[in-house]
């Protein structure tokens, strides 16, 4: 699979200049968060996501995975873009979960949500249907829209996503919350301030892709890094040997 990114080593997450919560970059390397993770962590009032585990980085719009990430919703559907993150995921599942569980300190996941589509909210998000068959032995939690919150909206909301509680609760009700993309990470922390508030007792969001964008000054030194070794499947955001496998 030619997928024109790398994976997230363990090291960038406590590396000078890099988001702590979303790998993004900071615009200082004094800084612990970007300036959006930041704002976000401000206005929601500490209900966001445990952790936040990109498996890649999208670097600008060019490449395969680029492609991939926006054919694979199309009108028709490209069927090799589907094909290439069904594969992505699953191999990241496979090898890493572990990792992200003993970082978020989940014992095992009891539930799966996925961002829901904020432009199309009366249809299933292309990104459920294609990737429910990986996660199937987790109850799935489905999010409703709040139409009137702008879709083209940058910025969190905790009014965004509908859900009065977690259906099948569990004594320790921990969820797997999946997107395609991190740009701003508004909907994401968006979905996962609902999950909390509807009684999930951690919340661990896995994107396909964190965005980058190549003509961001603070970037570049993070944009070098990562262009600078082939991708390698073997290890992630939250690396840890022992849990591999």
């Amino acid at each position: 699979m030619d997928v024109q990114v790398n994976y997230l080593h363990a090291g960038p997450r406590h590396g000078e200049g890099v988001c702590r919560t979303c790998f993004g970059a900071t615009t200082s390397p004094r800084y612990q968060l970007c300036y959006q993770c930041q704002k976000t962590r401000d206005r929601a009032g500490g209900l966001l996501a445990d952790l936040v585990v990109p498996i890649t980085y999208r670097n600008g719009s060019e490449g395969q995975h680029s492609r991939d990430l926006r054919m694979y919703k199309k009108t028709p559907a490209s069927e090799a873009a589907r094909k290439n993150l069904t594969v992505l995921f699953r191999d990241f599942c496979m090898r890493h979960i572990r990792c992200v569980k003993n970082a978020a300190g989940v014992a095992s996941f009891t539930h799966v949500a996925f961002v829901p589509s904020t432009k199309k909210p009366d249809q299933i998000h292309p990104l459920q249907a294609l990737l429910t068959p990986t996660v199937q032995s987790l109850r799935r939690i489905d999010l409703g829209v709040n139409t009137d919150i702008s879709a083209e909206s940058r910025e969190f909301n905790q009014d965004w996503f509908l859900l009065d509680r977690i259906p099948d609760p569990k004594p320790q009700t921990d969820v797997l919350l999946i997107d395609d993309t991190w740009v701003s990470g508004a909907r994401a922390q968006s979905a996962a301030h609902r999950l909390k508030r509807a009684g999930a007792r951690k919340v661990v969001t896995v994107v396909l892709a964190r965005q980058l964008e190549p003509g961001f000054a603070p970037a570049q030194p993070l944009v070098k890094r990562i262009t600078s070794s082939p991708f390698d499947r073997a290890t992630c955001a939250v690396h840890e040997e022992d849990a591999a496998g």
